[in-house]
Formats: C-alpha cells, structure tokens, sequence
C-alpha cells in the first residue's frame, strides 16, 4: 500500500472519510443495476439528512423554473436527490472500475464536432458542467480521447488523494484550479482541456449573465483560455440514460468564436449551452451548490438565506 495514503488513513482526522470511503469502495463491488438502485435509495435518505443541501437545491430550482408548480418543484428536488446518491455511485465507479467494464455502456452524440475540433491541431476547450456523473466522464470517453483536466483541489487529503488516483487512474492528466499558466500550456500543445466553468467563483473573476431566468456570476476563464491559444470549444455532457441502461455522452460546438467575443457574451453562450443540456434530464445536474451565491448589490449568499 501506497506509503502516502497508509499515512492518510492512519491520521484521526481522516477516519469519517476513510469510512466512507471504505463503504463506497465495497458497494462499488455490486453490479451496475444494483449498485445504481441502492444509490437512488441512498440518496432518498440524504434527502432527509441534508437539510441544508436541500434548502439550496430549493432556491435554485425556483430561480430556474419558477414557472413549476410547488408540487413539480418538490418532485424534481427528490429526483435531484436520487441522483445525488446514484452520482456517489457513479463517483466510485470513475475512480475504481476498470474501464473495460464501462465502455460497453457508452454511447455517442456529435463526436464529429470533437473530432473537427482536433483536426485544428490547436487543442481543444471542452467544456463540461457538473452532472451527477460527472467523476465518471473520463471513463465514458477515455477509450477515443486522452484529456487532460482542471480540477479544485478537496479540502479533506484523503478524499483529495482518492480523487486524484482515481481520475489519473483513467489516464487522465489533473491540472491544479490555480496553474493557469499549465491549462494554457497544455492546450497549447493540442491537448484535450476539460474543465467546467459553472461554479460561481466570486465577482472578481466573474461577470453576471443569464443561467436559465436568473443571472449568475460567471467566470471569465473560458474566453481568456480561447484568445490565449486559438483553440476551438467543444461542450461535453454525460447523462445516464433514464432506463439506468447505461450513458450517453453528448458533443456540441459552443455557438460563438469565444476568442473575438466579449467576456459577457462568452459567459451567456456558455450558460446557455449548459442549461440546454439540463434541460434533458435536470435532476442529473448538481443543484446542490450555491449558484446564485454573488449578486449585484447584495450580500454574499443572500438569496440562500432562511426566511
């Protein structure tokens, strides 16, 4: 065993999360189907125990469609909740199930896009968003694209030191949120660059833009990256399918030459594009974060604030 993480597990701190992570890995054991169904079960009871989560998903969902009835909100954020936990599942499939096992399950729309895209031989901006299964995505594509991708360190080094073994364990190269200047190499060279801009990171490097019916503040990376090195931007989306059969990846061009833009029309492209593939099954997006966390004029998180 790896002397870094005997040093992990053995270090108090890291005992919950060596529990969990314990768990995860022995479920990850049980085939697809069942391990997918006690996700759903399991996330059925984190919709009782994450209150707070639950109060976020809420307000995200009634700023994005507050043309829903309560009741349909209420039924999304159960659903949301029951891929949260089959996105655990998913989570410990991307980082310890061969992927042998998991191309089988793949499917494709629009790899042509991807592969146009490369054929440049400027690298490529592939531009991701937080889906369920999301840990997942490398192994969904790995067997036709090697990525490279941007990735925030966690704050627990456990979790952190699985989280970097299992993706780099899909041959993919991890870049640290902070090397900017390593993201821009990389692309530079012609490599495949993920990363998933839709996360609000503060106002200073955001600007606001529209996210379904609600401005968000949206970082500015993504344009800089495409006038630092020309590259082209490609969307990537994954979804299990809704039989629980297996999952699609979807592939789509960004409609705007993202490197003659302006920042605040990069960051509507960009929304859009995401929140057109929401739309094809929006419990599978992570509403858990606090998306609308900055906004103008007001305080940090106000809109998440128990009334």
């Amino acid at each position: 065993m790896d002397s870094n993480l005997i040093r992990l597990i053995i270090n108090p701190r890291n005992w919950p999360a060596a529990a969990g992570l314990g768990c995860l890995w022995l479920v990850n054991l049980l085939p697809f189907s069942i391990k997918i169904r006690f996700g759903k079960r399991l996330g059925q009871l984190l919709f009782y125990v994450l209150r707070r989560r639950r109060h976020i998903a809420a307000v995200n969902l009634k700023l994005c469609f507050p043309d829903l009835s309560a009741q349909q909100h209420a039924t999304l954020i159960r659903e949301c909740y029951r891929n949260l936990g089959a996105g655990l599942m998913e989570t410990a499939m991307g980082w310890w199930t061969n992927e042998s096992k998991i191309h089988p399950m793949v499917s494709f729309e629009g790899r042509e896009h991807l592969d146009e895209a490369i054929a440049q031989g400027k690298g490529v901006i592939l531009i991701g968003a937080h889906f369920s299964s999301l840990d997942l995505g490398p192994k969904l594509i790995n067997k036709h694209y090697q990525i490279h991708a941007v990735y925030r360190r966690q704050k627990n080094a456990l979790v952190n030191y699985a989280l970097e073994q299992g993706r780099s364990a899909a041959g993919v190269e991890l870049i640290d949120s902070h090397d900017v200047r390593q993201v821009v190499r990389r692309i530079r060279q012609g490599n495949i660059v993920w990363f998933a801009p839709d996360h609000d990171m503060g106002a200073r490097m955001s600007v606001f833009a529209p996210f379904f019916k609600h401005d968000a503040a949206t970082i500015t990376a993504t344009g800089k990256f495409a006038r630092m090195t020309g590259a082209p931007a490609i969307f990537v989306a994954n979804h299990r399918n809704a039989d629980d059969s297996g999952y699609t990846v979807r592939l789509a061009p960004v409609s705007a030459d993202l490197a003659a833009a302006d920042e605040v029309t990069c960051a509507t492209v960009i929304n859009a594009t995401i929140a057109q593939h929401i739309l094809i099954d929006p419990a599978q997006y992570y509403w858990f974060h606090r998306k609308f966390k900055t906004q103008p004029g007001l305080p940090k998180a106000a809109l998440y604030q128990v009334e």
